[in-house]
């Protein structure tokens, strides 16, 4: 079944379908928001094929069938070896890797071979994966339960279907359906209100602004979509008041999903903390190499082996390039750190979003005032 689009009109002669019958429909069955907008109640219903008792099951299947879901598409999720291969590309992870490297060679060039030059290349190394171990199992763990998390919520809505007031995911929702809004309800999908009693909305979600905005049943002039005062759109919230409401835009379609497509091209930042250590590692790692190449120029004339003066320096640089007390309180606070949230909300160095506009406002703390001292 083909949407009738209200504000295109025809001239002429009616349009001719192939001769092996009409063709299916491939687009979504959706009226833009700026043509719901400016339409009268009855004229809604009619625009959206369906009527104020809502859909029929059979309707509402098929509709199912040709839209697809109302949901947003799950975020793209780096695979296991790239995770791991990550904890090796720090700054100081890469500088202890290239100490231990040479300092195996180090140890093969060495005649006779002293067994502490080898134990010192093992334990860099020893230090290096046990740290990208330890970082890995960290970010697993907060990323997989932030899933499971995800997936036990079920957000269910109130529809009419067949003329019968039902509750049912929000993903089974279809344009055409007659959705009952009440206070404390999330807007599952973009719609056109037709019956309100006293609603107000907050789309800080969508806008930012945070203070509740009233909302009507009457048409309104045509203009930016988000200023419609007879629209409601997924993502916000109904503070105050019921109304009912006609679907007209789901999924992705919808203008929270607008908004999803283009953080979804958004490439990955670094955050302010990230860039700070990756600059100070830089620093470190100079200061090291300058002062381990000065060191080693400075013993070379003497009588000592040029193995054993080699190996010196690079000692002296691991220890100075190195502080492996370093690595782990940058990487603790965003991967462990989230025992101190309310409800343990995991999140991970791999959390980008999270890290870099902050928790949701769910998350946040607050801290008693303290009591009034005597006077």
């Amino acid at each position: 079944m083909r949407m009738r689009d209200p504000g295109r009109r025809t001239t002429g002669a009616p349009p001719q379908t192939p001769a092996d019958g009409p063709a299916e429909p491939t687009a979504p069955t959706t009226v833009d928001a700026p043509v719901v907008q400016t339409l009268p109640t009855g004229e809604v219903f009619a625009a959206l094929e369906t009527s104020p008792r809502g859909l029929t099951q059979a309707d509402a299947a098929a509709r199912h069938g040709r839209v697809g879901p109302n949901e947003l598409p799950p975020a793209s999720r780096r695979r296991l070896w790239r995770e791991l291969a990550g904890q090796f590309t720090d700054l100081f992870a890469v500088v202890l890797l290239v100490a231990s490297a040479v300092t195996f060679l180090a140890y093969g060039l060495q005649d006779p071979r002293d067994v502490g030059t080898l134990q010192l290349a093992v334990a860099i190394l020893c230090v290096v994966v046990l740290n990208a171990a330890i970082g890995f199992a960290q970010e697993y763990s907060a990323e997989r339960t932030a899933e499971s998390l995800q997936a036990m919520v079920r957000h269910t809505c109130r529809v009419l279907r067949d003329g019968e007031r039902q509750e049912l995911p929000s993903q089974r929702l279809v344009p055409g359906d007659v959705v009952v809004l009440e206070a404390g309800d999330a807007v599952p999908a973009d719609c056109r209100l037709v019956e309100v009693h006293e609603v107000s909305v907050n789309n800080a979600a969508l806008t930012g602004e945070s203070d509740a905005v009233g909302r009507t049943a009457h048409p309104v002039a045509a203009g930016p979509v988000l200023e419609a005062r007879n629209c409601v759109f997924m993502g916000t919230d109904v503070v105050a008041g019921s109304a009912k409401a006609v679907v007209f835009a789901t999924g992705t379609a919808t203008e929270f999903g607008k908004i999803f497509r283009l953080t979804a091209t958004v490439h990955r930042q670094r955050t302010p903390l990230q860039s700070q250590v990756a600059l100070m590692a830089r620093r470190v790692a100079g200061t090291a190499l300058e002062i381990g190449a000065l060191l080693f120029l400075v013993r070379l004339p003497g009588r000592q082996p040029f193995v054993e003066t080699f190996v010196f320096a690079l000692g002296v640089m691991v220890a100075l390039a190195s502080p492996r007390a370093c690595p782990r309180p940058c990487r603790c606070p965003w991967r462990s750190g989230s025992g101190g949230w309310p409800g343990g909300t995991p999140w991970s160095s791999n959390c980008w979003q999270w890290r870099r506009w902050g928790p949701p406002p769910s998350c946040a703390r607050t801290r008693p005032a303290p009591s009034p001292g005597p006077r």
